[in-house]
């Protein structure tokens, strides 16, 4: 086979070359259209009780903060303090997971909730900072 005749032999329909580029070319066509991802909102159903980002926002800073918190100590009692701040907002548990999964699968709309929580946890800090500077300055 002499180069010369390699494209006379491409357009012949029983070529397996042929056969073979047109499957591969069909798979990776199907591929590339059914394996694509969206970052355009909720991909599973809203739970029945969907905390607001009025709720969910503040809990969630909260739950980070308790987290490091109980990172940095091994004396809290994690599920103790779990409980009384769902009990402070009025929510379960679980509320607050079907709430958060729900809100997890939001990409965009998630990291600008995250970007909030980290607003509020600035915010805690920086009141925190002042008050202690406060504290110092009338001793």
């Amino acid at each position: 086979m002499s180069l010369g005749k390699l494209p006379e032999q491409l357009n012949k329909t029983n070529n397996p070359v042929s056969i073979t580029i047109i499957i591969l070319a069909m798979i990776s066509s199907f591929f590339s259209t059914s394996c694509s991802v969206t970052t355009e909102g909720p991909r599973i159903t809203e739970p029945i009780h969907l905390l607001p980002d009025s709720v969910y926002i503040p809990l969630l800073a909260n739950i980070q903060l308790l987290q490091v918190w109980n990172n940095s100590t091994d004396t809290l009692d994690l599920e103790s303090v779990k409980k009384d701040l769902f009990s402070t907002f009025k929510v379960s548990e679980k509320q607050f997971l079907d709430s958060h999964r729900y809100y997890q699968s939001d990409f965009k709309g998630q990291r600008i909730r995250l970007d909030s929580v980290k607003v509020l946890i600035e915010t805690e800090k920086r009141r925190v900072q002042e008050f202690r500077r406060n504290n110092e300055q009338t001793k």
